[in-house]
């Protein structure tokens, strides 16, 4: 259905109020015009439109007959007229038309300029958002990335503000990207300097120690592993940041939670920690998602080997799932210290640590951040809570297929 808005009424009206002010005009001209005209042509003798002829001066009655001569009064002569001496009697007068001309044009100038402002107005109104857009648009081009005009829309309310503030998100999403990029750009350099440092240290040493070569190859061996690990876990946070496709896998949840399960199980015993399980095996089992299974495999296993590293020894890590408003809703509880809630947030930025996990010295900060653009890419999310007694929950949701 078209939807009109009120820009195009906005046109529609000047338009429309400039013809009606340019119509209206020349009607009235022309009606002054026409009416000038009737009068001159009664004060002529003449009939006016539409008005029968004047009947003759000496009455309806019978003419003289032929040789006689009608009674003047007063020694009126036929040759000498009644009136002033030298003027014309009253049917034989031209009454000047050149000033009622002029003066009937005056309405179609006064229209024509009404008109006129009326356009000039409306190009007015209508240009000023579009010349203060491109103008932003040259400012954002030349890098000023605090550019905004919503403020400057005023307060009209049509396409054009719409406009202007679509122009400010998009401003905001591309100063948060660069600033994004920058601070990925910084922290992947810090990252990477660390083990790069470590292995040069240890290729040195080897140099000078020969005989504990073996000992500083296995060194090596373990930083070459760290790197490679965090160039990976940046090239997948990249792809998914560029937007790449979630797949169009058809998931059965039951086996991605068997396998995910059994890992954990393994992970939080070696860990001197439990796992349990807290869903219904049938209902999960007719639940599937549109997905890719590896990515979704990767996210949730970040999430749990979170929990166990952070749950406190010998307490329990708990996954539950259910289904609710045809959406799958994943939780992730621990029994751990929790984090500050100025940082449920931020823990989901790229290479962000809080201060409690800055006391282990194992990850990068990129596995929830994965794990939040994994969610968002299959048309889900995941929100980071603290619990009433103790722990974190994460809780994931996930638009399903079928149930």
């Amino acid at each position: 259905m078209l939807k009109l808005g009120r820009l195009f009424w906005k046109f529609f009206f000047f338009i429309w109020l400039a013809q009606l002010t340019a119509i209206a005009g020349i009607s009235i001209t022309l009606w002054i015009k026409h009416s000038n005209e009737d009068m001159a042509k009664s004060l002529a003798g003449e009939p006016a439109a539409g008005k029968p002829p004047h009947e003759d001066w000496r009455g309806a009655g019978p003419g003289p007959g032929p040789g006689t001569r009608p009674d003047f009064p007063d020694g009126a002569r036929p040759d000498r007229p009644s009136g002033e001496p030298g003027q014309a009697p009253m049917g034989m007068r031209k009454p000047p038309r050149e000033g009622a001309d002029s003066r009937a044009f005056i309405p179609m100038v006064g229209a024509l300029f009404a008109s006129l402002l009326f356009a000039a107005l409306m190009a007015w109104y209508m240009s000023k958002p579009i010349r203060r857009l491109s103008e932003a648009f040259h400012e954002l081009a030349g890098g000023k990335l605090q550019t905004r005009i919503g403020d400057s829309m005023g307060k009209r309310k049509d396409e054009l503000t719409e406009l202007g503030h679509d122009f400010d998100r998009m401003a905001e999403q591309l100063t948060g990207s660069l600033q994004n990029q920058r601070r990925l750009l910084h922290d992947v350099s810090h990252e990477l300097r660390s083990p790069l440092a470590r292995l040069q240290a240890a290729i040195g040493l080897a140099r000078q120690q020969p005989d504990k070569a073996e000992e500083y190859m296995v060194r090596m061996d373990r930083e070459a592993v760290r790197m490679d690990k965090l160039v990976g876990e940046i090239l997948t946070l990249s792809r998914l940041e560029a937007g790449a496709n979630a797949g169009q896998d058809l998931i059965h949840m039951d086996e991605l939670f068997a396998d995910l399960t059994d890992n954990a199980h393994f992970e939080a015993k070696t860990a001197g920690k439990a796992f349990k399980t807290e869903f219904s095996a049938d209902e999960i089992s007719k639940v599937c998602v549109v997905g890719r299974y590896e990515l979704l495999h990767r996210a949730m296993e970040n999430v749990l080997r979170n929990a166990i590293r952070h749950t406190r020894p010998d307490t329990a890590v708990t996954l539950q799932a259910g289904v609710k408003d045809n959406q799958l809703h994943i939780s992730i509880l621990d029994e751990g210290q929790g984090v500050p809630e100025a940082e449920l947030q931020s823990i989901f930025q790229p290479f962000y640590r809080s201060v409690l996990a800055e006391q282990s010295s194992e990850g990068y900060g990129l596995g929830l951040a994965i794990t939040q653009r994994v969610m968002q890419a299959h048309g889900g999310s995941i929100i980071a809570s603290n619990r009433r007694a103790a722990g974190l929950c994460m809780l994931m949701i996930l638009p399903i297929a079928f149930a």
